[in-house]
């Protein structure tokens, strides 16, 4: 009998602790809706510029993950990183009208003042003189730091679009790099 009333104690303050924690994590988080999409630096066809003697058709970016960097907070203990499960985009297939869904992440409500978006890979497909093969470039970082303030308030969603400005194509015989940026809309 004694043990019955530890038991049923016990599921009292389980019941109650997730209610608590419910509670709590309602009241002070938000949505952030992540969407990317492309910005050619090129003609109206959204077909890079082929001056260089390179032409590419897709652009294949692998987002892993995003860090959300708190206002206020010091640059070495304010980040957060939330996971985007490694998702895949061809970037050259989207504009601002049809941005690619990438995560709705759960946020603690707050001023965000800048955001690391972490690239696991970019490979491109590459055509040039009857030849077709696709490249893996190899990053100078393994993630673009974009300054930007972001507002998540508890109860709401708020969408960015992670705009990537593809900055040109370099090619010669033995070398073929490109260079970009990446920007937050929202």
């Amino acid at each position: 009998m004694k043990g019955g009333k530890i038991i049923a104690a016990i599921m009292v303050i389980v019941i109650i602790a997730g209610i608590g924690y419910y509670g709590y994590h309602y009241e002070t988080t938000g949505k952030l809706k992540v969407n990317t999409d492309d910005i050619m630096v090129s003609n109206a066809t959204n077909s890079p510029d082929a001056s260089h003697g390179s032409v590419h058709g897709g652009m294949y970016i692998t987002f892993s993950a995003i860090a959300l960097h708190k206002k206020g907070a010091s640059n070495s203990t304010g980040w957060t990183n939330y996971s985007l499960h490694d998702k895949t985009v061809n970037v050259l297939d989207l504009t601002s009208s049809n941005a690619s869904f990438l995560s709705n992440l759960s946020v603690h409500a707050g001023t965000y003042n800048m955001v690391k978006i972490y690239i696991k890979k970019i490979s491109v497909d590459i055509s040039a003189l009857g030849i077709t093969s696709n490249t893996t470039l190899t990053l100078s970082a393994p993630f673009a730091l974009v300054v930007h303030t972001i507002t998540v308030s508890a109860h709401a969603t708020t969408s960015i679009i992670l705009d990537i400005h593809e900055g040109g194509i370099l090619t010669s015989s033995s070398k073929f790099m490109m260079n970009g940026n990446m920007t937050i809309i929202g």
